[in-house]
C-alpha cells in the first residue's frame, strides 16, 4: 500500500510539473529597435525572430533599463532600477581621462562592489533564476552575463543549476572555461548547450528556465564569412557599408540560432508549454554610412535618446498568448521579472521588485499598465570636449510620463522635454511650451530618486572651472 501511495505521489509530482511552463528567455546584445525585418528594417533577413514575432505579442514601445550593457542586464536579473542595484556603469572611463575628470562637477555614484571579486550586483539579491528555482524550476544559463565577474558567488554556476559565460565570438572567452577550438563561433556553441539541457530536462518531466544571452550583435564584428559573401551579392545595389554588411550576417546568425531553439521545442512536444521572451539588452550602436539599426529614431547605444533605449520585445506561449497581437504599452526590462513569476503563478520572493506584472496583458485580460512613469539614471561621463565645451556622455536623469519624456542634465541643472506623443523621434524640444508638464514630471522624478535609493551628487575636489 505504501509503495502505491509512493507512486501516486509520483506520477501527481510529475504531472504538475508538466503543467508549470517551461520559459525560455533570449536576449540580444545591441540588437537596435530596427535590427530586424518584423521590426521594419527589410534589409535584414530575420525569419526565425519574425516568425516567432507573428506567433506571439511583440510591443511597440520597448525600452531597455539602461544605454548599456551592464546596468541593463543586472536590471533584467534583478528586477530593480539601477539605483537599487547598484550597477551604474561598465567602467569608470573618466578616472583614465584627466581632461574629463577635471571638467566634472560631480562625481557619479560608485558601482556596487563584491569583495574579493569587483563590479558586480549583490549577491544577497534574489536573482530572477533562483527565484524561479524557488519555484520548482531546473534554471540553467549559457552566454554573455555582465552582471558580475569571474567565480563570485553572483556568476551564473552561483545563481543557476548550471552554465557558464562568455565574452566574443571566434576564440571567446569562457568562465568556467570551455575546452572549444578557436573556428567554433559562441553562439553556435551556446544554442547547442542550451539545446541539450531543453532535451534532459523533457526527458525527465521538469519545468526549466534556460536563460540564451547571446554576444551577438556586440562587437567586434566577427561574422560568418559564408553570410557576408552572401549579403554582398543579395543587396549589392544597396551600396552599404561594410560594417553594415558585417551586422547585417551577424543578425543572421542570432536569427539562425533562435531558429534551432524553436524547433528543438516542437520536436520535443513542448512548444505550447514553452513561455519564450526575446529582447535586446540597449539601443544599437552606430555604424558607418548610416544609423540603419536605430531609424526613425535620434540617438545610440550610450545614449538616453529613444535610439539608445529602445528595443524589440517579443512573447510567445502557444495558445495562451494571441498569436499576431501587439501591445502600445510601455515595457521596460525591470518588468520582465515579475511578469515570468506571473505567468508561471510563481511566488515572488521577500524582494523589492521595481517594475510591473504585465501578464494581465499578455493573457489579453488588460490593454493597459498601472504604472505611473518609466524612468533612467545614466552617469557615464565620457570625453570632455573643451572646444564644444561638452561631454559626450554625462549624468542625465531621464523620466516619462504619458508620453512626454524629460531629461535633467545634473552637471548643468538644465532640462529638456520632448513631447513623444506627436514627437516620437525627438526633433522638437518644448519645454517652454509646457511649463506645468516640465513641474509635474519633475516632481515625479524626486519621488523616483526618494523611493529607490538615488545617490545625491558629491561635488569633484578634482573640478577646475571650464
Amino acid at each position: 500500500m505504501r509503495k502505491i501511495l509512493l507512486i501516486l505521489i509520483c506520477c501527481s509530482s510529475q504531472i504538475f510539473a508538466q503543467k508549470q511552463p517551461n520559459i525560455l528567455f533570449i536576449l540580444a546584445d545591441d540588437l537596435g529597435i530596427n535590427a530586424l525585418n518584423c521590426y521594419g528594417n527589410n534589409l535584414v533577413s530575420s525569419p526565425n525572430i519574425d516568425k516567432l514575432f507573428n506567433e506571439g505579442m511583440h510591443f511597440t514601445n520597448g525600452y531597455s533599463n539602461d544605454p548599456t550593457c551592464a546596468p541593463s542586464r543586472a536590471s533584467i536579473i534583478t528586477g530593480q532600477y539601477v539605483p537599487r542595484h547598484g550597477i551604474y556603469r561598465v567602467a569608470d572611463r573618466y578616472k583614465s581621462d584627466p581632461k574629463t575628470l577635471k571638467a566634472m562637477k560631480y562625481l557619479p555614484p560608485k558601482n556596487h562592489i563584491i569583495p574579493g571579486f569587483g563590479v558586480g550586483v549583490s549577491p544577497d539579491k534574489v536573482f530572477l533564476p533562483e527565484a524561479l528555482k524557488a519555484n520548482g524550476y531546473r534554471t540553467a544559463g549559457f552566454g554573455k552575463w555582465h552582471v558580475a565577474k569571474g567565480k563570485s558567488p553572483s556568476s551564473i554556476p552561483a545563481k543557476f543549476d548550471e552554465g557558464f559565460e562568455i565574452a566574443g565570438h571566434y576564440k571567446f572567452r569562457s568562465d568556467p572555461v570551455q575546452k572549444v577550438a578557436d573556428t567554433v563561433y559562441s553562439s553556435d556553441y551556446i544554442t547547442q548547450k542550451g539545446i541539450d539541457f531543453i532535451h534532459r530536462m523533457t526527458e525527465q518531466h521538469q519545468p526549466f528556465f534556460l536563460y540564451m544571452p547571446y554576444y551577438l550583435v556586440h562587437k567586434p564584428l566577427e561574422p560568418k564569412q559564408s553570410y557576408v559573401d552572401l549579403l554582398k551579392a543579395k543587396l549589392k545595389q544597396e551600396k552599404l557599408s561594410t560594417e553594415e554588411i558585417k551586422v547585417l550576417a551577424m543578425i543572421m546568425s542570432l536569427d539562425e540560432n533562435v531558429g534551432q531553439l524553436m524547433q528543438v521545442l516542437k520536436e520535443k512536444g513542448i512548444e505550447e508549454n514553452t513561455i519564450i521572451v526575446f529582447t535586446s539588452d540597449n539601443g544599437h550602436y552606430k555604424t558607418k554610412n548610416s544609423n540603419m539599426f536605430s531609424k526613425p529614431y535620434r540617438g545610440n547605444k550610450g545614449e538616453t535618446l529613444e535610439g539608445g533605449i529602445r528595443v524589440p520585445y517579443i512573447f510567445k506561449w502557444k495558445d495562451h498568448i494571441k498569436a499576431k497581437s501587439v501591445s502600445k504599452a510601455p515595457i521596460i526590462h525591470v518588468d520582465i521579472y515579475p511578469t515570468l513569476l506571473g505567468l508561471t503563478n510563481s511566488k515572488q520572493p521577500n524582494e523589492t521588485l521595481d517594475g510591473e506584472d504585465l501578464s494581465p496583458l499578455l493573457l489579453g485580460k488588460k490593454d493597459h499598465t498601472n504604472r505611473k512613469v518609466l524612468a533612467w539614471e545614466y552617469t557615464n561621463y565620457a570625453r570632455w570636449n573643451a572646444k564644444e565645451k561638452s561631454f559626450v556622455s554625462s549624468w542625465v536623469n531621464v523620466i516619462q510620463k504619458d508620453g512626454f519624456k524629460l531629461t535633467e542634465n545634473v552637471e548643468t541643472d538644465a532640462v529638456i522635454l520632448y513631447n513623444l506623443n506627436t514627437d516620437p523621434y525627438e526633433t522638437k524640444e518644448c519645454a517652454s511650451e509646457y511649463p506645468k508638464v516640465v513641474a509635474d514630471l519633475k516632481n515625479e522624478l524626486a519621488i523616483w530618486k526618494t523611493t529607490t535609493g538615488y545617490t545625491t551628487p558629491k561635488k569633484n575636489q578634482d573640478f577646475i572651472s571650464k
